[in-house]
């Protein structure tokens, strides 16, 4: 830690995600996104040991489930682009989205919240657009943000740029996120680099064990 203009800055990986001031973000951790990453089987098997120990901690951990507008609300913007993408001449024609109760938008097993967590939905791939995620944050008088989930280069790297941003310690867990594609994934954390630190789950765990 070193003083600067009255303010202590972290130099340390431990003293950035002290749990007096840090949340788990636990991402997209749903059947039709997790479900698809390349490395579903090694995220089942590195998530839980880390959010076990933030839970000891006294780290808060927060699940998010992706809950997209129907297509009938959603922007025009989004439209054209889902019709581009998925090669369909009308909005008609699109793939339904995924609706909340429904397979796809369950947590995918084994995540299951416990007491204690928080769950929040949003519309968007960042966490700071529409979600009281920044209030909770300043409830709970948080500066840093640890996220892991699904993917890697969607929601992950757009709420990591957007918390940089707006000034919060942002930690990416490498071993901990994924994607349906390997190469975007080793992309999106190569340019996660600039706005993050990019850390593995067994670094966290030690640190929030000694802190427990």
């Amino acid at each position: 830690m070193i003083e600067f203009a009255g303010r202590n800055i972290p130099t340390e990986l431990a003293e950035v995600v002290d749990p007096k001031h840090t949340v788990l973000l636990v991402w997209d951790m749903q059947n039709d996104q997790a479900g698809a990453s390349f490395n579903k089987q090694d995220l089942i098997r590195t998530i839980p040991p880390l959010i076990a120990a933030a839970r000891r901690a006294g780290v808060k951990v927060i699940y998010t489930q992706s809950t997209p507008y129907p297509w009938e609300d959603e922007s025009a913007a989004w439209i054209r682009r889902a019709m581009k993408e998925q090669k369909v001449d009308h909005a008609s024609k699109l793939k339904p989205r995924r609706g909340r109760g429904s397979f796809g938008w369950q947590l995918i097993e084994p995540f299951k919240p416990e007491a204690g967590d928080l769950v929040l939905e949003k519309r968007r791939a960042t966490m700071f657009l529409g979600t009281e995620f920044e209030s909770l944050l300043m409830h709970k008088q948080a500066m840093a943000v640890v996220i892991l989930g699904c993917r890697t280069d969607a929601g992950v790297e757009g709420t990591v740029r957007d918390g940089m941003y707006r000034g919060y310690f942002m930690v990416v867990v490498k071993d901990c996120v994924g994607s349906d594609s390997q190469q975007r994934h080793l992309e999106a954390l190569q340019r996660m680099e600039r706005f993050a630190d990019i850390v593995e789950s067994k670094e966290l765990i030690k640190i929030w064990q000694n802190a427990a």
